[in-house]
C-alpha cells in the first residue's frame, strides 16, 4: 500500500433517504459513513460472508454475466498481459450463484484465482437488490450496477460520470487522484484498457520511479478512502480512482449519472477528434488553437459574446438547448462523413 498522509473527508447520519443534491454535486470526494447500513444485503454480510452469498443466491435470476478469472500469478491486479497484446485474465460467462460458489471455494485453496464482476446491471441480475437498496429520487434516472470478487486490485482510472458507489460485503480501499495529476499517472492507451477507461500503468503495490518518476507528485496530492460494509463514497466526475477489494468476498453497489443532459454528448469524443484534427498540427497551430479552444470551451464567459445580437447567437448560445444540440450533432455527423 502506498504511504498516503490525507483522507476523504468523512459525513456521518447520511442514508439513502435524507442525502442531498448539495452532496451529489460536490466537486471534492466524500465518504459517507454507514449510508446503506439498514439495508438487508449489509446486514447478512456482517453475520458472515456466507450469509451474504445466501442472500446474494436466493434472489438472484439465473441471468449470465461476465466473471473474469486471474491466474494467482497476477496477485489480483486487473492489467495487460506481459507484451500489452491483450489482458492477463480470462473472461467466461457464468450464472452469479456459480461464481459466488466458486469465490468461497477461493478460501480454502493455498494459491487462490482471483475471480472478478465488473460493472453489471442490478436490474437485470438481481432486481429484488435493486429494489431494496433503493435511493433518493434524485438517483432515479442513474445507472445502477453491481461489482464483486474475492481480493482484487483495478488501476487508476477516471469516469466522466459522477459516482455514488456503496460497499455492501467485505471492504474496499480507493486511493483518490485530482483530475489535473493525469500527467502524473503514466496512462495506458486510450482505445484498449481492461475496463474500457485508460489506466494508471504504475503497479501501485511496487511503484517502480525510475520508470514513472512524476508518480512521486501523484502520491503528495493522494487521497484513500476505506470503506466497511454499508459505507459509501461519492467520487466526483474525472476523479482517478485506484480500487481495492481487500477481503475474501467483496460487493459493491454503485450508481453512475451527469450532472448534464445527455443530449450534450460525451467528451471522450471531442478528445478523440481533437487527437484527429489538431494533436499533430506543428506547434504554433496548436498553441493557436489552444487559444481558441480557452476562449470559446474552457474559459467560457457569455460577457465576451454580449456583441452579438441573441438571435444571431445561433451555438454560441449557452446553454444549448436540445434542438440546438442535436442540429450541432448532425453537422458534425455531416462533416465526418466526407
Amino acid at each position: 500500500m502506498l504511504a498516503i498522509n490525507s483522507t476523504v473527508k468523512t459525513l456521518f447520519n447520511v442514508s439513502p433517504h435524507n442525502i442531498t443534491q448539495e452532496i451529489l454535486t460536490s466537486d471534492v470526494p466524500l465518504i459517507l459513513k454507514g449510508y446503506g447500513d439498514e439495508w438487508p444485503i449489509v446486514k447478512a454480510a456482517q453475520q458472515s460472508h456466507q450469509q451474504a452469498v445466501n442472500y446474494l443466491q436466493k434472489m438472484e435470476k439465473g441471468v449470465t454475466v461476465n466473471a473474469c478469472y486471474l491466474e494467482p500469478k497476477e496477485a489480483g491486479r486487473i492489467f495487460y498481459n506481459e507484451d500489452m497484446t491483450g489482458f492477463n485474465f480470462e473472461t467466461k460467462p457464468k450464472i452469479l450463484s456459480d461464481v459466488l460458489a466458486e469465490i468461497l471455494e477461493q478460501v480454502t485453496s493455498s494459491s487462490p484465482k482471483t475471480i472478478y464482476i465488473g460493472s453489471t446491471s442490478i436490474n437485470n441480475v438481481l432486481p429484488d437488490l435493486a429494489e431494496q437498496t433503493q435511493v433518493s429520487p434524485l438517483l432515479s434516472n442513474s445507472i445502477f450496477n453491481i461489482w464483486l470478487g474475492n481480493k482484487s486490485k483495478v488501476a487508476a482510472h477516471f469516469d466522466f460520470l459522477q459516482n455514488l458507489a456503496c460497499c455492501v460485503v467485505g471492504k474496499r480501499r480507493f486511493t483518490l487522484f485530482p483530475p489535473e495529476h493525469v500527467k502524473n499517472l503514466y496512462c495506458g492507451p486510450l482505445d484498449r484498457a481492461p475496463g474500457g477507461q485508460a489506466i494508471s500503468m504504475v503497479d501501485f503495490d511496487s511503484p517502480d520511479f525510475e520508470k514513472f518518476p512524476k508518480f512521486k507528485q501523484a502520491i503528495d496530492a493522494a487521497l484513500v478512502a476505506e470503506l466497511d460494509a454499508g459505507d459509501a463514497i461519492l467520487l466526483p466526475s474525472m476523479w482517478w480512482h485506484h480500487v481495492e477489494g481487500l477481503e475474501d468476498l467483496n460487493v459493491l453497489l454503485n450508481h453512475w449519472w451527469r450532472n448534464s443532459p445527455t443530449y450534450m454528448g460525451n467528451p471522450t469524443d471531442v478528445l478523440h477528434h481533437a487527437m484527429l484534427s489538431i494533436r499533430d498540427l506543428p506547434k504554433a497551430q496548436r498553441q493557436a488553437w489552444k487559444h481558441v479552444f480557452d476562449h470559446y470551451v474552457f474559459d467560457h464567459n457569455e460577457e465576451e459574446f454580449s456583441h452579438i445580437s441573441e438571435h444571431a447567437k445561433s451555438i454560441l448560445a449557452s446553454p444549448l438547448d436540445e434542438i440546438q444540440a442535436r442540429t450541432l450533432r448532425a453537422h458534425i455527423q455531416n462533416k465526418l462523413r466526407r
